[in-house]
């Protein structure tokens, strides 16, 4: 009895957080309980994605509350008694504060990196060197540019970017495009549930961007050149009113992504004769990312909501590459000189394609609390006209000029995105949620060739090759899934299972150069995954906190990858894709736990890693003196590792980050009926340090440092650079100017060396420091 009594003393607080008049949910807002007659102890909570709070365990007796977050108003309740086993205190809307958001534009008090449950949370306005959404991923541990240019987690990870929490169906290219300015926050989701789409061995990256809290218009105009040769115009309006807005944004540019010397030598053995190769080039690459972007949302009823989102290019979109520099190739029998060839070097390489996409989603809130909720969105994107893409070298030799390359053009690509939800609240414990999902991609066309160019840049088939090759592709997936989230005491468990099914259509055809017959190479696989996630949550205290979790993922290939065509890339280079190319599967285990106080953190994960039919570049020797090389296959890796992260608040005028990853990676492979086993212990730093010098006058300085690289048959050098940002802002920070320098001390330099049977390629990468301005200023019309 007496202890049926004393649990009967304790009660149980919640309630919903939300934007008001809008109800929009608020989520990582601080709910601070304290009793009124011990300030000692005080109880509190994070709100969670839907702006849920729940605190337990409180006795009976008198409290006061307080709800705080950035922006807004802080929410007082001065007495509130607490006599019953429960207290609902329903939806509290938080009124937003117009002076903290102008200051929070501009500030950085606090340490810019949160841990979630399973999740990295990183604050865009921390890092006013970022340029774009790419240049924040640079605070994440783990994360690198692998030797082949990808964005890599822990060592093989590859992510699937979502935007507004729905997903993007172009991911990296769409990081590489958002300005860093437009965006609120980024969740890096390594170990995502089942509600999520599987795809992406390294798990989620998720985008939040900003939005205008208070009703009125608001513009944006920001303009960054820098010294590469880069010119960009970016502009913004975001007009909200009582219950809806709309927005308008817009991108002009003429952005130089990269200025690159290279230096190389390239041997291939066959029988006694060897084929030694050397260049000296500079290679500039440029994009044109100019786009349209209209959007509006609006609350139809109190209970139902709806987005609508069109983006169009309104030119075609480009990426180009000039190399220039010299070649030289020799062939020897033995120890002595048979022939010598020396020729200057002038490559051009485009890329153009104009896209149009629609995005719509709609909420239906049962309860207006969020606690029994439906979602739908679908998003749709195709070509407005056919991408093309080419590439075209000159062999510059004395007496003559020879060119060869490729052209491709892709027709009427048609992807599709659409998920339905349902979340129920079970209990004040538990909540279930369901949902379906189906992601389509057609290509009904892929032409493609490779061949000499004439005076003309009329492109002739290679004789003895195919010529009108054309690709039909279709994937579609078809997924459902559950999650089960409940709590006991102070363990918070999710559970969650998904299933996929694939089905796949890459069919290729082509002539034979001089045949009229057309040869069909059909290929289907259809095959279904099952993907459980698994997360555990205790909650020692408020500022204490160990997280455990696991994640099953996949990584299908591009349909390029899979068509058995060869397609030339260099004079000594050529590409074939591999029909037997197979998905990638990872199992993830992460453990990790939080310290948090004031402004200040520090974290730290024990992560492993397993990746299965683990897919690579693979080079073999052609005839002469060509390479070829495809994806394949290559074997499994593992990771094994910690990441570490610290942010503290040093003075007032000098706030600090820090973030660790160490890790040993193993790469066994098994191809060519030949196995090995590759090990190495990777690393890399991140530090940031922001000083403000006065309220309106920022200095950034950033050291990124990564350890050497392997993969199956390459590895990299480790390299390291330092960048420096001033900030200025003018007329109630309404103006804004930075200035930043980039590889300050010259120091990106790096070298990658392949070696594969009877081959071997050693490049040397160099790239110069670089300076940009950047200046930007808000109009705000207010009611």
């Amino acid at each position: 009895m007496l202890f049926l009594f004393a649990f009967a003393q304790n009660a149980q607080l919640k309630g919903v957080v939300a934007e008001g008049p809008t109800g929009i949910p608020i989520r990582y807002a601080t709910v601070i309980v304290e009793p009124r007659t011990d300030t000692t102890k005080i109880n509190g909570d994070i709100t969670g994605e839907n702006g849920l709070f729940q605190i337990s365990d409180l006795p009976y007796g008198d409290y006061k509350l307080k709800i705080s977050y950035v922006g807004y108003n802080v929410y007082h309740i001065e007495k509130m008694e607490l006599k019953d086993p429960e207290l609902d205190l329903g939806r509290i809307d938080l009124k937003v504060d117009q002076k903290t958001l102008d200051e929070i534009t501009v500030q950085s008090k606090n340490s810019g990196v949160r841990y979630e449950v399973d999740r990295k949370v990183i604050e865009a306005r921390n890092f006013p060197g970022a340029n774009k959404a790419i240049d924040l991923m640079e605070n994440i541990p783990s994360l690198e540019l692998d030797v082949d240019g990808r964005l890599t987690y822990r060592g093989d990870g590859t992510f699937l970017v979502y935007i507004n929490g729905r997903p993007e169906l172009n991911g990296e290219e769409k990081l590489r495009q958002i300005p860093a300015n437009k965006i609120q926050y980024i969740e890096v989701i390594t170990n995502p549930s089942s509600k999520y789409n599987a795809e992406g061995t390294a798990g989620i990256i998720q985008v939040i961007l900003k939005r205008n809290r208070l009703e009125g218009i608001e513009v944006n105009t920001s303009l960054n050149l820098s010294t590469l040769g880069s010119s960009e115009f970016i502009f913004s309006v975001d007009k909200k009113g009582e219950r809806g807005g709309w927005y308008l944004n817009g991108q002009l540019d003429d952005y130089v992504s990269q200025i690159q010397w290279q230096q190389g030598n390239q041997t291939v053995t066959s029988d006694n004769t060897q084929y030694q190769t050397l260049w000296d080039v500079k290679s500039k690459d440029r994009e044109n990312n100019t786009f349209m972007e209209l959007g509006f949302n609006y609350d139809l009823t109190d209970n139902d909501y709806l987005d609508f989102k069109l983006s169009a290019d309104p030119i075609r979109r480009s990426s180009t590459s000039n190399e220039k520099g010299t070649y030289s190739s020799g062939v020897y029998a033995g120890n002595n000189l048979e022939t010598y060839d020396e020729y200057g070097f002038d490559s051009r390489y485009h890329l153009y394609y104009r896209y149009l996409s629609a995005v719509a989603s709609y909420e239906h809130d049962f309860n207006k609390d969020r606690s029994n909720l439906l979602s739908a969105y679908i998003s749709s994107s195709t070509y407005l006209q056919p991408l093309e893409e080419q590439k075209r070298d000159e062999l510059i030799y004395s007496e003559h000029t020879e060119k060869y390359g490729y052209q491709t053009k892709e027709h009427n690509e048609l992807l599709i995105d659409a998920k339905v939800s349902y979340e129920n609240k079970l209990s004040d414990k538990s909540r279930l949620e369901a949902g379906l999902e189906i992601n389509l991609d057609h290509i009904p066309k892929v032409e493609t060739e490779s061949g000499t160019f004439d005076r003309y840049n009329i492109l002739s088939v290679f004789v003895n090759n195919k010529e009108n090759e054309e690709i039909d592709f279709k994937q579609d997936v078809y997924a459902g899934y559950a999650t089960f989230k409940s709590s006991f005491g102070k363990l918070e468990y999710q559970l969650g299972m998904r299933g996929e099914f694939t089905h796949r259509q890459s069919n290729y055809s082509y002539y034979l150069v001089g045949d009229n017959e057309q040869v069909t190479v059909p290929a289907t696989t259809q095959f279904w995954d099952w993907f459980p996630t698994a997360h555990f949550v205790y909650n020692i205290s408020d500022e204490n906190q160990f997280t455990l979790s696991y994640s099953r993922r996949i990584n299908r290939p591009d349909y390029w990858e899979l068509i058995p065509l060869q397609r030339y890339e260099t004079p000594y280079i050529s590409f074939s894709g591999n029909e037997n190319l197979m998905p990638s599967y990872v199992n993830a285990y992460e453990l990790g736990y939080l310290k948090s106080w004031d402004d200040n953190f520090v974290s730290g994960e024990v992560f492993a890693r397993q990746t299965d039919n683990l897919s690579r570049n693979y080079y073999r020797t052609g005839e002469g003196n060509s390479i070829e090389w495809t994806k394949e296959n290559v074997g499994e890796s593992l990771s094994i590792g910690v990441d570490f992260m610290f942010g503290y608040q040093l003075f007032k005028w000098w706030n600090t980050n820090l973030s660790t990853s160490t890790y040993f990676y193993q790469l066994t492979t098994t191809i060519d009926d030949k196995s090995d086993v590759q090990e190495i212990f990777r690393g890399s730093i991140r530090s940031n340090n922001n000083f403000r010098i006065s309220k309106t006058l920022s200095l950034r300085y950033q050291l990124v440092f990564q350890s050497k690289g392997i993969n199956a048959q390459m590895e990299r050098d480790g390299f390291a650079y330092s960048n420096l940002v001033l900030r200025k802002s003018f007329f109630n920070r309404r103006l804004t100017t930075e200035v930043s320098w980039s590889n300050i001390f010259d120091s990106m330099k790096y070298q990658t060396r392949t070696t594969g049977d009877n081959l071997y390629v050693e490049t040397d990468f160099e790239r110069k420091p670089f300076a940009s301005f950047k200046v930007s200023y808000v109009f705000i019309k207010r009611k």
